[in-house]
């Protein structure tokens, strides 16, 4: 019986990181096996403006599972299982009429594993990864930008608008394979990811979606400290073509970005300034997105902090003779986290959505919460 190519050139990958993993360094830290539960939800509505003055609550609940280290036999190696339950009404589409999306876990109903992955160390340096992969728990991070609630400042608009059914982000992912070589003072990670992620008409299905359809998604980003900062730069490419805005046949989809972080204060015991700067391109022919702006400032520490941000998304020359409308969308978002105990934090939210969707609806003002919600449990080590 022939094997299918998909399935050879998984079986190909995995006998490699079996072979190369036996290699690694065994002075490396390996992983403890533990269970992760984690829940946030947000209570947000609209008070002015937009499509309908409404509220919703959303809501994100991961069960994850981390094994210990020498995962079936492979040396240093471990595995990752996060299983994902969404809820909610799409409070973007039906309320504030927004293209940003103005709650990052704002996405249709849906129970379904969003991670599954195996990585091992290859070296003292090098590691590898392969599975079903968060590309934004590796790629476009922005870690300043992480403490909102806008989805823009998780992954930037002119990456995550990408694809048939967006890259392998939430609220699906796609199979992939990733190397990371990690120095103290700079990392390079190259991945590719299959271009479709779960089912465009169906995205409340159980299953992520077969791998193989239309073409891959190649990523690669280059962090390095620098003045005190990070420096992140990034660009991304598919491999099959997109039908173009002005229908005038297909063309590519790629796109660069970059981003610095400094921390522009320091009072010690962890308090201080943080800032980030973040610009990205698209090809404007087959995205709508075609520049993007954000950044923004936290004061505080981890625990506690104080936020303003900025979301700047522009459209590019074709989307606009497509469709007239506003050129920019823009959010301004202003936020307050503090941690209650290890287990419980709260997180009053405002943003202001100019523009929102381009195309004429009244611009926005939406309050809300966030709590979140989160322990782990060691599960012991099961090596005998």
């Amino acid at each position: 019986m022939q094997i299918p190519r998909g399935i050879r050139g998984a079986l190909i990958a995995c006998h490699l990181l079996l072979s190369c993993a036996a290699h690694a360094d065994p002075d490396e830290q390996a992983p403890q096996r533990e269970l992760d539960l984690r829940y946030i939800t947000d209570l947000v509505g609209v008070v002015d403006g937009g499509v309908e003055r409404d509220a919703a609550w959303l809501g994100r609940l991961d069960v994850a599972v981390r094994s210990d280290a020498d995962f079936l036999g492979i040396p240093r190696a471990h595995a990752y299982l996060d299983m994902m339950l969404v809820h909610g009404r799409r409070f973007s589409q039906e309320m504030v009429g927004d293209a940003q999306v103005v709650s990052n876990v704002d996405a249709p109903s849906v129970l379904r594993p969003f991670e599954a992955w195996v990585e091992a160390p290859l070296n003292r340096t090098t590691r590898l990864k392969l599975g079903y992969i968060d590309l934004n728990s590796e790629f476009d991070l922005q870690p300043v930008g992480a403490s909102f609630l806008n989805s823009s400042f998780g992954i930037a608009p002119d990456f995550s608008q990408s694809g048939q059914n967006g890259p392998s982000i939430f609220p699906v992912t796609s199979p992939g394979a990733l190397l990371a070589v990690e120095h103290k003072g700079w990392t390079v990670r190259v991945a590719a990811f299959d271009a479709v992620p779960g089912y465009v008409d169906h995205p409340s299905r159980f299953l992520p979606g077969p791998p193989g359809r239309g073409g891959a998604l190649l990523v690669a980003e280059a962090d390095v400290r620098i003045a005190g900062g990070e420096l992140q730069l990034g660009g991304w490419a598919y491999t099959n073509g997109f039908t173009r805005l002005d229908n005038r046949g297909s063309g590519a989809s790629h796109g660069a970005y970059v981003q610095y972080e400094h921390r522009l204060v320091d009072n010690g015991e962890g308090r201080g300034l943080d800032a980030w700067v973040r610009v990205g391109r698209a090809a404007p022919a087959v995205n709508e997105i075609g520049t993007y702006l954000g950044g923004g400032l936290r004061w505080g520490t981890e625990g506690s902090h104080l936020g303003l941000g900025l979301a700047h998304a522009r459209r590019g020359d074709p989307a606009l003779r497509a469709e007239p409308g506003h050129r920019a969308e823009t959010a301004i978002e202003a936020t307050a986290f503090h941690r209650i105990n290890d287990s419980f934090a709260v997180q009053p939210d405002l943003q202001y959505v100019r523009h929102p969707g381009w195309r004429g609806t009244p611009d926005a003002l939406v309050l809300g919460v966030r709590l979140h919600f989160s322990t782990s449990l060691g599960l012991g080590d099961d090596r005998r």
